[in-house]
């Protein structure tokens, strides 16, 4: 592929060929994810997708030993992920470079429905994540109105 093809490390004639499959042809669109998890004994656990491998425990006021990341940080650094892999390629796709871009998220748990200390009838109450608060900073030449474009897609 020449370098033209490529905006911000993205193959964009790649991306918009497999655009163009799916709306010839939308089954094509359809596609499964698999990931497998195995306790490690404690509160360690080891994910498998396709030929990588994570490991995750929980931190030592949960009863890990903090011995790596915690699933909760997981979920949110592949929220991030997703945003940064979403911000990159509609900023190419519209021709626009970005130099840096860097999103921060902050999640809010409420541990008295994780403990199984009260009923779940709130979802207040509900194990996991009940607010998540991002921060995106982008270094690009262009304007706030386009920055705000990519946004919006």
């Amino acid at each position: 592929m020449a370098d033209n093809d490529m905006l911000n490390g993205v193959d964009v004639e790649t991306f918009n060929a497999t655009v163009n499959a799916v709306t010839d042809n939308p089954a094509q669109g359809a596609s499964s994810w698999k990931v497998t998890t195995k306790w490690n004994g404690g509160l360690k656990t080891e994910a498998t997708i396709r030929d990588f491998s994570l490991n995750f425990d929980e931190p030592f006021p949960i009863g890990g030993q903090d011995s790596t990341i915690s699933p909760h940080e997981t979920v949110l650094a592949c929220y991030g992920a997703c945003l940064t892999v979403g911000i990159s390629l509609n900023s190419a796709l519209r021709g626009i470079e970005i130099r840096g871009l860097e999103v921060e998220l902050e999640g809010f748990i409420d541990l008295p429905g994780f403990l199984g200390l009260v009923e779940i009838g709130d979802l207040q109450d509900m194990p996991g994540f009940h607010t998540v608060k991002a921060k995106i900073r982008i270094e690009s030449g262009a304007s706030k109105e386009e920055i705000q474009s990519v946004y919006e897609r």
